[in-house]
């Protein structure tokens, strides 16, 4: 199933690409299934579990056995053969918290290892978001550009028609000409721009190529929750800051790891054995059992310094945890802000597309009554294309911050 942040994409986009277009969806999917990245975190989930049964393994029942066979020879004496065999199983009994602390720690690593795999799966689907808007923007100015010339090219036709008639002065074809040429050339760049974006996506989500986009149409509501209750999600479901936590967690249970040097070790073992000689080839057999123990009393501050590193560490990473969770706020107030800023935006260059609008029909009707001059037209052409522009730049800088804001509240689990 999609997560969420894919859900909150899909109520804010309204898919109308062809059937030969990639949308966003099947970028996302295509990318999650061939990026390498996260492939190789994925593995260490696996990992991190075998390091579990490792762990469980040290605290049951371990048998060994043990057998020799040994011959020899001295001169005047005749030559003797012997051979024995022993099996014996052990079980710790007592080992001062290490083994249940290294249990608990590899445990604690898996949930560690699945918040790390999760946390690079949002980060992921954030950059491949990302990288299809900018697509996306970019082939809406290459609309809005290839229009602005188009009515460039016109004007020019039609003031080339008037300057053959005589009723036109040649400054105008030129200054006609020249606004045309400048077109072109912004229809260039912006071409450039649009294939560059699209071969950025192929890379991102690891394919050769991708086909084509439509322009999407994006909802640009005003919605927005307060930044405390954006900040109190971040620091509740970001991956990474939960990750920290249970980082922390298993800093502690390796101090008590440590700290198990200054007890003793208790282990019970049984075992049973048989051995003979060549010179009777009559095999005995015994059978032993008992409780063992080890108490290292003086280790030359080895466990101390041990302890020491292992609470280090817990200070370390608590540090740590507490550089993330500013970052991350750093991160949601950025979003924040700049989604609020472009809202304003969004409101602003609309009402200016509506005044460039304007401003062009009564420059081309002033033009056409012998009222207005061709400077009039060309200016009013150039400033709605900016106008154009500017509230492209802005609808779509609504959309990428709302996934920024997103992204950074950890919403992506």
């Amino acid at each position: 199933m999609m997560n969420r942040f894919i859900m909150v994409l899909t109520a804010m986009i309204f898919f109308t690409s062809s059937v030969s277009a990639m949308t966003l969806r099947e970028a996302v999917d295509t990318a999650l299934k061939n990026n390498p990245s996260l492939q190789q975190t994925q593995k260490s989930i696996a990992a991190a579990e075998e390091d579990v049964k490792i762990a469980k393994g040290q605290k049951g029942v371990s048998v060994s056995l043990n057998g020799s066979f040994d011959a020899n020879k001295s001169e005047g004496a005749s030559a003797s053969e012997s051979l024995s065999t022993r099996v014996t199983g052990s079980l710790p009994l007592y080992t001062g918290k290490r083994l249940e602390s290294e249990i608990k720690s590899a445990e604690l690593y898996v949930q560690i290892a699945q918040l790390e795999y999760a946390q690079a799966r949002d980060d992921l689907i954030y950059q491949v978001v990302t990288a299809y808007v900018d697509a996306l923007e970019n082939k809406a100015t290459v609309l809005v550009n290839l229009e602005t010339r188009d009515n460039l090219a016109e004007h020019e036709q039609n003031i080339s028609d008037l300057y053959e008639a005589g009723a036109k002065a040649k400054i105008d074809l030129l200054r006609a000409s020249v606004e045309t040429s400048n077109a072109n050339q912004d229809v260039s760049r912006a071409k450039a721009a649009y294939e560059v974006s699209l071969t950025e996506l192929a890379t991102l989500i690891s394919l050769d190529s991708i086909a084509d986009f439509d322009v999407e149409d994006l909802n640009t509501s005003t919605d927005m929750a307060d930044l405390e209750s954006c900040l109190n999600i971040a620091d509740r479901v970001r991956s990474d800051l939960q990750a920290d936590a249970l980082r922390i967690e298993r800093a502690e249970h390796q101090v008590t790891s440590a700290k198990s040097g200054w007890l003793p070790d208790v282990t019970a073992s049984a075992g049973t054995g048989f051995s003979a000689r060549s010179s009777k080839w009559d095999p005995t057999s015994d059978a032993t059992a008992g409780v063992s123990a080890t108490w290292s009393i003086f280790d030359n501050k080895i466990t101390r310094a041990r302890v020491d590193e292992a609470q280090i560490e817990v200070e370390r990473l608590r540090l740590s945890m507490q550089s993330d969770i500013e970052n991350v706020h750093k991160d949601v107030i950025s979003a924040y802000k700049n989604l609020q800023s472009a809202l304003v935006r969004l409101e602003t260059t609309k009402r200016a597309v509506e005044l460039a609008e304007e401003e062009r029909f009564i420059a081309t009707e002033r033009y056409r009554a012998g009222e207005g001059i061709l400077l009039d037209i060309l200016d009013a052409e150039v400033a709605l294309s900016t106008a154009r522009k500017n509230h492209i730049s802005a609808r779509y800088d609504v959309i990428r911050y709302r996934f920024a804001l997103a992204h950074a509240m950890g919403k992506t689990l």
